[in-house]
């Protein structure tokens, strides 16, 4: 049973890396329960796990059932109506449709109620928790079934309305990871070595504020209440996290970056600090804007009236989205970025071009230089 299911983009394989808890995987842990059907001596419990949320990005901001995918679930059980109940197996929801089945061998023993405990996690690879001390994740049970039956069928489990958007986060945060160009480890980055892996962890409440933010002391995703309903928000600030593991937690110093309107400059160091995290998420969305919680949001390929070089974040978005597109000049992919970022950790996107792309093999005349002179970046 593959976990997330990875893909790298470059040569569009799908790669499957599976590391069992067991076997003491940092990274990436949880056994996955069988997807077949139940046989003699075990007892499964199916379904799919769903949850309702607020899509930001779609006009008018409609209330959408989404599948929750590589979440983490837990199956407990109790052989007697009256005895403890004790953790029978974990997995992970499908990578393709959120469905899950949990099942457990009997050896011969009666189970007298079955229920599965749902987590918002994602193996230890990524978390949503309530608290940046506690780091407790939300969790919550379905209905118990008795386990008489072989195989009980949950239906579609709807996230707990109050939750939904812990789990919509977790489910968002795979569009990164499918995307991260990394199939040397388990990890994030191929900075890391596989039993060395950073989780990154996001900490949410569902306190109705705005104002999200990464902290790059601890390495922690702050979200503000509602903020999780956009996609891209999300993404942007677990780009700030990817960004820290591609510099190996070194992060640059940024100057003048306390506001930073897409469409003003700021500061060389700026424009980039944000200006990538930006693209990750347009990259990782497949589209070329960035959206608010509220669903406004900025095209970036309409800069009308913006300031113009590599100190405004929006020309720096351009510019890399061109450069990553499907026929840019840098094979329809990010995957040498990504390799640059590791390699030369950029401060700037002077230093991306000058420095970093030329050592990385990318091109910087032709196609490229055309690229980033109509964002108005000229070097």
């Amino acid at each position: 049973m593959a976990l997330h299911r990875r893909v790298r983009s470059r040569s569009a394989k799908i790669v499957a890396g599976v590391t069992a808890l067991a076997a003491g995987a940092v990274a990436a842990g949880m056994a996955v329960g069988s997807a077949g059907a139940a046989v003699t001596g075990s007892v499964c419990v199916r379904g799919t796990l769903a949850f309702d949320a607020v899509d930001s990005e779609t006009a008018g901001k409609p209330m959408v059932t989404s599948v929750a995918r590589n979440a983490n679930w837990e199956l407990w059980g109790r052989a007697t109506t009256s005895g403890p109940e004790s953790r029978l197996a974990t997995g992970l929801t499908s990578y393709k449709d959120g469905s899950f089945n949990a099942c457990h061998t009997t050896a011969g023993k009666p189970m007298a109620q079955l229920r599965v405990k749902f987590l918002s996690s994602s193996t230890k690879t990524w978390r949503v928790v309530s608290d940046a001390k506690t780091l407790q994740e939300y969790t919550f049970f379905s209905a118990a079934r008795p386990g008489s039956a072989a195989v009980q069928n949950l239906g579609t489990v709807k996230v707990p309305t109050d939750m939904a958007l812990a789990w919509k986060t977790v489910d968002t945060t795979n569009k990164l990871w499918w995307k991260r160009a990394n199939t040397q480890t388990p990890c994030w980055t191929r900075s890391e070595a596989a039993g060395q892996c950073t989780q990154l962890t996001y900490v949410w409440k569902n306190d109705g504020k705005k104002g999200s933010w990464w902290d790059g002391g601890t390495g922690y995703v702050h979200l503000a209440g509602l903020d999780p309903r956009s996609q891209h928000l999300v993404l942007h600030e677990a780009g700030h996290f990817f960004m820290g593991r591609l510099y190996k937690g070194n992060a640059p110093y940024v100057t003048n970056c306390a506001t930073h309107p897409m469409e003003k400059r700021t500061s060389a160091t700026c424009a980039l600090w944000e200006g990538f995290p930006d693209a990750v998420a347009a990259y990782a969305m497949g589209d070329r804007r960035y959206v608010y919680s509220d669903s406004s949001f900025v095209d970036f390929d309409k800069p009308t009236g913006w300031e113009t070089g590599d100190q405004v974040e929006g020309r720096v978005v351009g510019a890399l989205l061109d450069l990553w597109a499907k026929n840019g000049p840098d094979e329809g992919n990010w995957d040498r970025t990504i390799d640059a970022m590791i390699t030369s950790h950029p401060g700037t996107f002077r230093d991306y071009w000058l420095t970093a792309r030329p050592k990385a093999g990318l091109p910087t005349t032709g196609q490229a230089r055309s690229i980033i002179e109509n964002r108005t970046i000229r070097y």
